[in-house]
C-alpha cells in the first residue's frame, strides 16, 4: 500500500558561487567561485535520482522529487542553458525551479525555460524601493519588478521572496500590491537568518517581541476577501515565516535533513544552506550515503521537541521552530527557535 504522507524530496543545489550582487543580508560569504563542471552538476543530479528512489521506497510514496537551482547567481554560468536542457530531459524524476536575482534573463532564456518546463523562477524584493536597493543594489527594485512581469507575461510562474527584518517587514503590504498589479504568482516571506553576510545585521532580527506585529503585517499583505477575490492569481503565504503559529490554516515544519538536502558549489553536502554544517562531499562520498548514514543528518531526524516547548499546543507540528535560527543563535539545532513569541509567553506565564 502507498501512503502519500511524506513530503517530496528536495535538493537545493548551488551550481555556482559567482554573483553580480553583494546583498547585505545574504547567508553566503564565499564570493566569486565556480568549481563545479557541467559533468559534476550532472553527477550530483544522478546521485539525487538514486536517493529519490530510496527515499520514496522508505516513505512508501510515489512522488517526483524537486530540484531548486541556485547560486550565487545561476544564470552567471556560461553552460546554464545546457544544464537547463539536462534538467528538462529528467522531468519524469523531478520538477525544477530556479532561485535567481533575474539580472540575466532574456528572450532566449525564456524560450529554454518554457521548453524545459521550469516550475517557477524565484526573485527577491525586500522592502520599498529605497529599502530594497540599500540591501541589494541601486536600481534593483525596479529591475526585479520589470523582470517578474516579463516572466509572467511569458507564462512562467514567478515567486517573490521577502527576507524580513525588523526594519523592512512594514513594507510587505506595499510589495503585495506591486505583485498583484503585475500578476505575480506568489509572494512569501521568511525571516533574516544571521549567518554569512547577514551576521552583520543580527541586531535587525525579528524577535519574539516583534513577532505579532510581523504576523499582522503579513495578514494585511494577504488582503481582505475582496482583494483575494479580485486578484485571484497572486497568493501571499505566511506559513513558513510563522511556522509555530496556526497560519494560513496549516503548519510548517522544518524539513532540513529530512525531505531537504543541500549541495553547495564545492560539492559539500549540508542539511540546509541556512544551517551550514558540512556533512560530506559528493566527490568523496554520495548523497545517499550521507543522507542515510551521516550522524548529523540522523541526529536532526531524531531531534525531538525541545523541552521548553513541551507544553505548547503547536509543538508536535513545528518541533521547536526554524532549526536554522536556533543554530545561528545558539549553535545548536536542538534548542527552540529564539524568535518564538509563544515560547516567550509560556515562560512569562510560568
Amino acid at each position: 500500500m502507498i501512503y502519500d504522507t511524506a513530503n517530496r524530496l528536495l535538493l537545493q543545489f548551488h551550481i555556482t558561487g559567482r554573483c553580480n550582487l553583494r546583498c547585505k543580508h545574504c547567508y553566503r560569504t564565499e564570493g566569486d567561485v565556480e568549481t563545479l563542471s557541467y559533468k559534476d552538476v550532472v553527477n550530483v543530479i544522478e546521485q539525487f535520482k538514486i536517493l529519490r528512489l530510496q527515499y520514496n521506497k522508505i516513505n512508501q510514496i510515489k512522488k517526483k522529487a524537486h530540484v531548486n537551482i541556485t547560486g550565487g547567481e545561476p544564470f552567471f554560468r556560461k553552460d546554464i542553458k545546457e544544464i537547463l536542457k539536462y534538467l528538462g530531459e529528467n522531468k519524469a524524476y523531478f520538477s525544477y525551479g530556479i532561485l535567481s536575482n533575474g539580472s540575466f534573463i532574456d528572450d532566449e532564456t525564456i524560450k529554454i525555460l518554457k521548453e524545459t518546463e521550469v516550475s517557477f523562477i524565484q526573485l527577491s524584493i525586500d522592502g520599498n524601493r529605497e529599502m530594497h536597493d540599500s540591501l541589494r543594489a541601486k536600481g534593483d527594485y525596479d529591475r526585479v519588478l520589470k523582470t517578474a512581469r516579463y516572466l509572467e507575461k511569458n507564462g512562467i510562474r514567478t515567486y517573490i521572496s521577502f527576507t524580513a527584518n525588523k526594519e523592512n517587514y512594514k513594507y510587505l503590504p506595499l510589495v503585495a500590491r506591486e505583485c498583484r498589479k503585475r500578476g505575480i504568482t506568489k509572494l512569501w516571506s521568511d525571516r533574516l537568518v544571521p549567518i554569512g553576510n547577514g551576521k552583520e545585521l543580527e541586531k535587525l532580527l525579528i524577535t519574539a517581541d516583534d513577532f505579532y506585529s510581523y504576523r499582522d503585517t503579513l495578514k494585511k499583505a494577504q488582503g481582505n476577501v475582496f482583494t483575494k477575490a479580485f486578484f485571484k492569481k497572486t497568493t501571499v503565504t505566511m506559513n513558513r515565516a510563522l511556522q509555530f503559529l496556526d497560519s494560513d490554516g496549516c503548519y510548517y515544519s522544518c524539513s532540513a535533513g529530512n525531505s531537504l538536502i543541500t549541495v553547495d558549489e564545492f560539492g559539500n553536502i549540508m542539511l540546509c544552506r541556512r544551517m551550514p554544517i558540512i556533512c560530506g562531499n559528493v566527490f568523496d562520498s554520495n548523497l545517499s550515503e550521507i543522507y542515510f548514514k551521516n550522524e548529523t543528518f540522523n541526529a536532526l531526524r531524531r531531534c525531538t521537541v525541545p523541552e521548553e516547548c513541551m507544553t505548547c499546543k503547536y509543538s508536535a507540528h513545528c518541533r521547536g521552530g526554524a532549526k536554522c535560527q536556533s543554530f545561528a543563535i545558539y549553535g545548536d539545532f536542538n534548542k527552540a527557535d529564539p524568535g518564538c513569541p509563544v515560547l516567550k509567553a509560556l515562560h512569562q506565564f510560568n
